[in-house]
């Protein structure tokens, strides 16, 4: 590169002796990675238009396996703008006709705000047999936790579980959750009744599929229909909406409880059998180690 005299410059960050370290390249692709969404999306996209279906196409092929996909959900998705559950992630190889493996992310993306992994690490976990050590964290091209470098390892991995934990916690569906009634991401009107009741907004979601089939906003609608003549005007239908909700929040909050409760006692229970120490081993290790210990 040449400055304005004439001279050759080396590139701001770029040593003409050195090749970039592991570290500098992990660093250049973490902080060019976009969220696993957003990357999933993409190569959801790909694969379609490559295929010369259309949006419509894969809505069609999502509902004929009882998703409840239209064309705005495919644009959402591969736009990074809606989250896939599992059980939609499990069924996209029968959606789009091609493997997992080429609908996954191979460029390094964000899990969540704090979590980036390489594409390779994501591939590994859904295979299904490997389980990431908390020393992958400290090696540059698997996972990086924002942080971590500045604690001790044993500190790090404790937190690692524990956003795990909380992460599982903030959007998992109720222990022993029927597969029929956790196809659909929880709505609006069910993260908003979750706020009311001081829960998560999936179980807000399973609780209304339980009860009545489907969920809080189609009940309402249902209800409102019920009565007859729909009010008039903006503010009275609103009005009435509002009053309907009330009434449906409070039939679901004893449902909710029976849910917070069990989850509140399966958290005491890991609590009470939780090591710290044995974080830091792999699977093998930990049961090797309590088989020792007897």
């Amino acid at each position: 590169m040449k400055s304005n005299d004439g001279k050759e410059r080396e590139p701001v960050g770029v040593h003409s002796a050195d090749a970039p370290t592991d570290e500098e390249r992990w660093a250049l692709a973490l902080e060019q990675a976009p969220t696993f969404g957003q990357a999933l999306g993409a190569r959801m996209r790909q694969v379609r238009e490559r295929n010369g279906r259309t949006a419509e196409d894969v809505a069609k092929s999502a509902r004929h396996y009882g998703l409840s996909w239209h064309r705005p959900t495919v644009g959402q998705i591969e736009q990074g703008q809606r989250s896939l559950s599992a059980v939609e992630l499990i069924m996209l190889p029968a959606i789009y006709s091609v493997p997992l493996n080429e609908l996954l992310p191979d460029e390094t993306v964000w899990l969540t705000s704090e979590l980036g992994v390489y594409g390779r690490e994501v591939r590994r976990v859904l295979g299904g047999d490997y389980h990431p050590p908390y020393r992958a964290l400290f090696a540059p091209g698997g996972w990086y936790l924002k942080g971590s470098s500045d604690q001790d390892p044993t500190e790090t991995a404790v937190r690692v579980a524990k956003a795990a934990a909380e992460l599982w916690r903030r959007n998992s569906w109720p222990a022993h959750a029927a597969a029929q009634h956790t196809q659909e991401m929880p709505d609006e009107a069910e993260a908003k009744a979750a706020k009311r009741l001081g829960t998560t907004a999936h179980y807000v979601a399973y609780a209304a599929r339980d009860t009545w089939g489907r969920g809080l906003a189609a009940e309402r609608e249902a209800r409102l229909r019920e009565r007859g003549e729909l009010p008039e005007g903006k503010r009275a239908l609103q009005s009435a909406r509002g009053h309907i909700t009330r009434a449906l929040v409070a039939e679901l909050e004893p449902v909710v409880q029976v849910y917070e409760a069990e989850r509140e006692r399966a958290e005491r229970e890991e609590a009470e059998n939780f090591d710290s120490s044995e974080i830091a081993l792999t699977p093998d290790e930990r049961q090797k180690r309590r088989e020792a210990n007897g």
